[in-house]
């Protein structure tokens, strides 16, 4: 997601990747801080289409002032394909940004 969909989408509340190796067992981040609380991640503007289905405070951190999603990749294959087929059809488009 981080490679090829967010520069498509110009998604702004993902965590950067510096490395991940090809089968998707390490991944490496800057660390972020947490937690952040529940009510804030409930306050992040929306996207579409959807980043990811997850909104767990867990899943979220803080780097440099800002709340960015730190769980966000697809654990299975199928999900994986899912989620490809559904960004296709939105690839070239900006996401928009719904905020709440």
């Amino acid at each position: 997601m981080w490679f090829s969909w967010r520069p498509r989408f110009l998604w702004k509340t993902l965590c950067p990747i510096y490395y991940a190796d090809p089968f998707g067992l390490m991944v490496v981040m800057p660390r972020v801080v947490q937690p952040v609380p529940q009510e804030q991640v409930d306050a992040m503007p929306d996207y579409y289409p959807n980043i990811t289905s997850e909104t767990k405070h867990d899943d979220f951190g803080m780097l440099g002032g800002n709340i960015v999603a730190i769980d966000y990749g697809l654990p299975f294959k199928d999900a994986v394909r899912k989620q490809r087929m559904y960004y296709q059809g939105f690839s070239g488009i900006p996401a928009t940004e719904f905020p709440r």
